[in-house]
């Protein structure tokens, strides 16, 4: 017994391939669930058209040709399972979704996938200050050049001035205390956001202790 294969037949071989497009097309800007329930049909049903979809998306894409990508990661479920995402910063959408976790190893196989010719023409790599985001661009990209993103160097400068603030307090006593005590906001909001009392006081604080 012998089942003919139709072009037109979607992978679901209930389904035609233009209604899987069709379902597909309508779930970018619908849920799932929603779109079931409006053709009645079953929710793994909505899911797996879709899929189809996607993957015909891919396809007419083609692997992409980045020159600037950003790399991060995404946690998946809890106890600390994540999946590394890269983006086509340029052209403002994901280019790859993959790795078993965020280690170099799994950084790597993004490099691989693209290819050693593509991989080439990046030209900046944003990241945050992970080591084997930088450890796996810097080897298979040496051209790139690395950006850390804002957020994460401005926490760790934060982190740097909260500690050197505890250290002072504790290395003073009696009066010359109130120079450090309650200034923390003051050290660390911005500066449009100080108000003119807090200004004064940074000042202050600045003059009476250099560290």
């Amino acid at each position: 017994m012998k089942r003919e294969r139709l072009d037109f037949l979607a992978d679901n071989p209930r389904y035609a391939k233009r209604f899987a497009y069709y379902v597909g097309k309508r779930c970018r800007s619908e849920t799932v669930q929603d779109i079931a329930d409006e053709l009645a049909l079953e929710w793994r049903t909505v899911k797996e058209l879709e899929k189809q979809y996607m993957r015909e998306q891919l396809r007419r894409a083609g692997t992409p040709g980045p020159k600037v990508i950003g790399i991060d990661e995404i946690s998946i479920r809890k106890r600390h399972t994540y999946r590394i995402v890269v983006s086509d910063l340029i052209r403002s959408r994901p280019i790859w979704f993959g790795g078993e976790d965020r280690s170099e190893a799994s950084m790597d196989t993004f490099f691989e996938w693209l290819g050693p010719r593509k991989t080439a023409g990046i030209r900046l790599a944003v990241m945050d200050m992970w080591k084997a985001f930088r450890n796996s661009t810097e080897r298979h990209a040496p051209p790139a050049h690395v950006l850390f993103d804002k957020f994460h160097v401005v926490r760790h400068l934060g982190k740097a001035l909260d500690t050197v603030r505890k250290t002072e307090y504790a290395r003073l006593s009696g009066k010359d205390r109130r120079f450090i005590k309650g200034q923390k906001y003051t050290l660390l909001a911005h500066r449009e956001n100080r108000t003119l009392e807090g200004r004064k006081s940074l000042k202050l604080l600045l003059a009476a202790n250099k560290r």
